[in-house]
């Protein structure tokens, strides 16, 4: 398979895995009116042991062995958080506003990078920093939407989610992926049950088989992403994350009636530049 073959099949297991994700996302949207946040989270965080056990069994390796047990367990809870936050932000604001949003983790993963993986600062990075602000501003104006608590919290779950993106790169240097992605999981699995069992209660077959399907097709969105990011480069797929919009504002609009205005889109298109702006730094720094 040439190089032109490979990047064609990375993109189109990226677009399948942003897509996969935003399915996920809408099925523990949907069940977060039903049942309590907590018990939502533990399901997702059990149901997507199971391919990853079978990963586990396949490598034959343990995944809880590291020489670095508190740099993992410190990422594993602050990813942990991060999920609360997203989780939070769907419980408050519709997908399409917390996708867009999320959007401004790329541009995050900047500072972060400058702060731990000593990388350096020019105009390109305050480019993108401030071309990524003005958008979130103009999607969602002081005073109307940017202060709602959704967007709050999906703002906290982008700057969690950029630096969990540099510990991870700093991790895999020397550590397997599957132990970084176990010990997110062990962590997050632990803290759903322990803040939350005593809300849990029983939910009827069809709910709980749609919410373990809907951890299972998450867990194969992120194998997705991380194929497709072995078959083409990042900065090649970047512009296809932001597929993940079309799925999510169809899903909005059949579910629960949203659909985003022109400052919404507007919006979006400052942050994809902002974005593409990050990811073309990055690349550049390869």
């Amino acid at each position: 398979m040439d190089f032109v073959d490979r990047s064609n099949f990375g993109y189109l297991f990226f677009i399948s895995g942003v897509c996969l994700y935003a399915i996920s996302d809408a099925v523990m949207k949907y069940f977060m009116n039903m049942y309590d946040v907590n018990q939502v989270v533990f399901i997702r965080t059990l149901a997507r042991f199971v391919p990853l056990l079978g990963i586990m069994l396949s490598k034959q390796k343990n995944p809880f062995k590291t020489k670095k047990m508190s740099e993992n367990l410190f990422r594993a809870v602050l990813a942990s958080i991060g999920t609360y936050a997203f989780m939070c932000a769907y419980g408050y604001a519709n997908m399409t506003d917390v996708v867009v949003v999320s959007y401004t983790s790329a541009v995050f993963v900047i500072p972060f990078s400058i702060m731990i993986l000593k990388e350096k600062f020019n105009m390109q990075n305050a480019t993108a920093i401030l071309c990524s602000f003005f958008g979130m501003l103009l999607a969602f104006r002081p005073g109307k939407g940017v202060f709602q608590y959704g967007i709050i919290f999906a703002i906290i779950g982008a700057m969690i989610s950029a630096m969990n993106q540099v510990l991870i790169r700093k991790l895999s240097r020397t550590e397997d992926e599957t132990t970084i992605m176990f010990y997110h999981q062990a962590v997050l699995l632990l803290m759903s049950f322990t803040i939350g069992a005593s809300a849990f209660h029983v939910a009827n077959h069809a709910h709980m088989a749609t919410l373990l399907l809907g951890g299972i097709v998450g867990a194969v969105a992120q194998y997705c992403i991380v194929h497709a990011l072995k078959l083409s480069t990042s900065s090649g797929l970047a512009a296809a994350s932001y597929s993940m919009l079309v799925p999510v504002t169809i899903i909005d609009y059949f579910l629960y009636d949203k659909i985003p205005d022109l400052y919404i889109i507007g919006g979006l298109m400052l942050i994809l530049m902002g974005n593409l702006k990050a990811f073309s730094i990055q690349s550049q720094l390869k």
